[in-house]
């Protein structure tokens, strides 16, 4: 017995040498491969268009969380709640051939802003989505910024996700004076950051004749948020930013996933067959009255990944939309409902014109 008992102590000693030895080497590799994003980031921009200027005082925009070709409607995720970790060879090429077709159906829009694009990560089988998206929209400029650049994600302990290179594109048939990575400020305590999200906003600026610039933003906002700290630091930094160049006499565009409701969000005015659900809303006061945001408040843009898409028990929200300055009048704003087949979130599209 006293044999016995010196073994399992032995054994219980290196089982536990060997998770701590486990954990300090991936906290070294997350301290020594951290991404640093700067504050502001100039990024580079591909495109051979001609078009500088903008003539047209009407223009059309998209935004659409691709979910990294990962997260469409037979997955749901462990971070929600859900089992799954990655998708299979098969659904990732079934997500990304249903996007890219989308994009080819939409390659005039104006301004197309997507959201959680992969490059070289494991849980996508290291697929370039940007390169990707590029060949379809041959005839439109383009920028990418990260907002997710970890070597390797520890979690599930069992099954960890792996290498995550993530951003967000923007695209456009003119192309921009410049095109820059705004930073979020992380909250996260050491060391969950070094595996986390760096969030930010992308800025592409162009020229108008009236020798003002229209300001397009690219925002993706953080979820897994609770009580709001994430929200309160990242809501004033762009609602600010958008501010001042509105004061500067530039039109303000900002569109992506906001992870939080339009302030006049009614639940009860989605027609679906998925319960509609109220999560975080954006704060009414935070912008003042003669700003616009511009959503379909008849059809949901986000659904919950807690478990596979399943009429009656799937939950899904509004999310995705469009911020505008005074100085540009809403023309039109749907969401292009595909039954969540290729992501979590659906295309919403826009028509605006600059007073």
């Amino acid at each position: 017995m006293r044999k016995l008992l010196k073994y399992l102590s032995r054994l219980f000693f290196l089982v536990a040498l060997v998770i701590v030895l486990y954990l300090v080497f991936i906290i070294l590799v997350g301290v020594f491969t951290d991404y640093h994003p700067a504050e502001v980031t100039e990024l580079e921009v591909s495109g051979k268009q001609e078009n500088t200027e903008i003539l047209d005082s009407t223009l059309t925009f998209l935004t659409w969380n691709i979910g990294y070709a990962g997260l469409g409607a037979e997955m749901d995720f462990f971070y929600d709640g859900g089992k799954m970790v990655r998708p299979t060879r098969n659904q990732i090429e079934k997500y990304t051939v249903g996007i890219l077709d989308y994009l080819e159906l939409t390659d005039s829009i104006d301004f197309i802003l997507l959201q959680e694009v992969d490059r070289e990560s494991s849980r996508t089988k290291f697929q370039d989505e940007l390169s990707m998206a590029l060949g379809i929209l041959t005839g439109h400029s383009s920028s990418f910024g990260y907002n997710y650049k970890v070597q390797f994600v520890p979690v599930p302990l069992t099954n960890p996700l792996g290498k995550v290179e993530m951003g967000q594109a923007t695209f456009s048939e003119y192309f921009p004076i410049s095109s820059q990575r705004y930073s979020y400020y992380s909250a996260y305590a050491w060391p969950k950051r070094l595996f986390m999200l760096d969030r930010c906003f992308l800025v592409s600026r162009f020229h108008l004749p009236n020798g003002k610039e229209l300001v397009v933003i690219n925002t993706h906002n953080s979820a897994y948020d609770s009580g709001g700290k994430l929200r309160d630091i990242e809501m004033p930094l762009i609602r600010n930013f958008m501010l001042n160049e509105f004061e500067k006499g530039n039109y303000v565009v900002a569109g992506g996933d906001w992870n939080q409701n339009p302030p006049d969000y009614q639940p009860e005015t989605i027609e679906t067959v998925y319960p509609a659900v109220r999560r975080e809303a954006l704060e009414k006061t935070l912008f003042p009255e003669d700003w616009k945001i511009s959503y379909e408040p008849q059809k949901p843009t986000n659904r919950g990944v807690e478990n596979p898409l399943t009429p009656g028990k799937t939950e899904v929200t509004i999310i995705d939309y469009f911020i505008l300055s005074p100085n540009i009048e809403l023309e039109n704003v749907k969401v292009d409902f595909q039954n969540f087949q290729y992501s979590d979130h659906e295309p919403v599209l826009m028509n605006a014109t600059l007073k």
